[in-house]
């Protein structure tokens, strides 16, 4: 089994989208001022912030790929604890990124994510996931 490390950066994303959702919804309450939908506006904005906060209560570690090709379920450590059976349901490889949605067996979780080469504590780690996405494919 190859174990691929994925760097922990969830927290600085989350920083950057609330700031962004915080100014935009300034540039709404001086555009419409006390109409009532600045108000409906701002609103949306402060669930969306919530959202976005509250839904990121699982933080991916690692993937780890098995040695043979015939078991076509990966390995998620999710948390600090692994969990296994994902299957790969749709997938996207564009040049330095992969977008993962997976399902897991049994309980139906999903993940959905998108993946950079930058994420990965080893630049070839990215490689090694696309290569094994693409080739398990054909099965």
């Amino acid at each position: 089994m190859q174990r691929l490390e994925i760097k922990s950066s969830v927290r600085y994303r989350n920083i950057i989208y609330a700031s962004l959702v915080f100014f935009s919804s300034f540039v709404i309450a001086s555009y419409f001022g006390n109409s009532s939908i600045g108000y409906f506006g701002f609103l949306l904005i402060l669930v969306s912030i919530f959202f976005v906060i509250a839904d990121n209560k699982f933080s991916l570690e690692a993937i780890i790929i098995p040695n043979q090709l015939e078991s076509n379920s990966l390995i998620f450590v999710i948390n600090g604890s692994e969990t296994d059976f994902w299957l790969i349901r749709k997938n996207i490889v564009i040049n330095g990124w992969i977008f993962l949605y997976a399902i897991q067996q049994g309980s139906n979780k999903k993940i959905k994510m998108w993946l950079h080469k930058s994420n990965f504590k080893q630049q070839n780690d990215i490689k090694v996931l696309a290569r094994y996405i693409l080739f398990s494919q054909n099965d």
